[in-house]
């Protein structure tokens, strides 16, 4: 990226991240000497907020250092394949509600626990059981609960403790009084272990051979010799496997494969039906 960039040549770059890394760096800032704590968190939360956002990524960097961006760059993933997006504001509140009323020095799995009724010795040993956050949360928000407390640090309504507990952060009252709506990605579907084994589901249901998943292979390197970019740029190998699987006939069942997102279908759609029309 640096080299394009010097160039104004295009260029692609991966973001590889994982929550145990986040968490792992919270914990180091105790060790830091205590005038460098604030800054290394700020730098630190606004990592996290680039990589939990479900705006333009590209927006985000460039507000960091100081300058005033349009909405969207139209290349970063969040433009070209944007996520569906949760409003979890209401979800929120209930969550910081639990961490204020649990008395601010428990980890995200005791909140999440109290917050959908499990009734553990742990939770009624401390009576956490008898608050009336207790349960408020249906099992199907319960997802939600751990990519909404990663939002909520990089936003700064939550801290976390020495301990890996969670206390409430300087933004966190705006929250609670609904005056700062949270959007955050919709999770992905986890795979049962039978899928993950290739036994089931959409991502194995595809075998190598197919004569139309090969077809849209190879349009995809087609069209991704004439854009220049490398092939999985147009849509990647488990896009294509649902295609063929669901054999959509319209742009817009196209447009509900996941992967598929707007722009994408506007750009390459036609050309992909145009395959899938032939078996």
């Amino acid at each position: 990226p640096g080299r394009a960039g010097r160039h104004g040549d295009p260029a692609e770059a991966m973001m590889l991240w994982g929550a145990d890394d986040f968490a792992k760096a919270r914990m180091r800032l105790s060790e830091l000497p205590e005038a460098r704590v604030p800054g290394e968190r700020v730098r630190l939360n606004a990592l996290a907020a680039l990589v939990e956002t479900v705006e333009c990524r590209r927006a985000q960097l460039l507000r960091h250092f100081g300058e005033s961006p349009p909405g969207r760059c139209g290349n970063c993933d969040n433009c070209l394949d944007p996520a569906a997006q949760v409003d979890a504001t209401v979800l929120a509140q209930k969550l910081l509600s639990a961490v204020y009323r649990t008395g601010q020095s428990y980890g995200a799995g005791h909140i999440e626990a109290v917050l959908t009724g499990r009734s553990d010795e742990r939770i009624v040993g401390r009576g956490h059981d008898k608050l009336s956050v207790f349960g408020i949360v249906a099992s199907d928000e319960a997802r939600l609960i751990k990519p909404l407390v990663r939002t909520l640090v990089a936003r700064e309504a939550l801290e976390t403790t020495e301990h890996g507990g969670l206390m409430l952060g300087p933004s966190a009252r705006a929250m609670m009084k609904g005056e700062a709506p949270v959007l955050i990605a919709e999770p992905p579907v986890k795979r049962t272990k039978r899928e993950a084994r290739g036994g089931a589901g959409v991502g194995a249901a595809n075998p190598i051979g197919d004569p139309l998943f090969d077809a849209l292979r190879s349009v995809r390197r087609e069209l991704a010799a004439e854009a220049n970019v490398p092939p999985y740029v147009i849509f990647h190998d488990a896009v294509l496997r649902a295609m063929a699987i669901e054999k959509p006939a319209t742009l817009d069942a196209m447009g509900t494969i996941p992967g598929v997102g707007a722009k994408k279908l506007e750009a390459w759609g036609d050309a992909f039906l145009s395959v899938i029309r032939h078996f």
